[in-house]
């Protein structure tokens, strides 16, 4: 169940707080070392602009919305 305010602005955006995630075909293309890195979703900072706290990393990163992709549950 997902509850209306933990969606991303873009209602459209299949992204919410909590979602894990990895770098979608364009990210990789524009930041290649985020290959192999899932995160979670923690936040957001714009409209366009998600934090996520990638698994092993300490510090939580602003990507771009578009560089993401919600990694399949199972």
């Amino acid at each position: 169940m997902t509850d209306e305010s933990t969606k991303v602005a873009d209602p459209a955006l299949p992204l919410g707080l909590g979602d894990r995630v990895r770098m979608s075909e364009l990210g990789l293309s524009r930041h290649p070392k985020y290959a192999s890195r899932e995160g979670v979703i923690v936040g957001k900072v714009s409209a366009s602009g998600l934090r996520v706290k990638f698994d092993e990393r300490k510090q939580v990163q602003t990507i771009h919305h578009t560089y993401l992709e919600k990694v399949a549950e199972g």
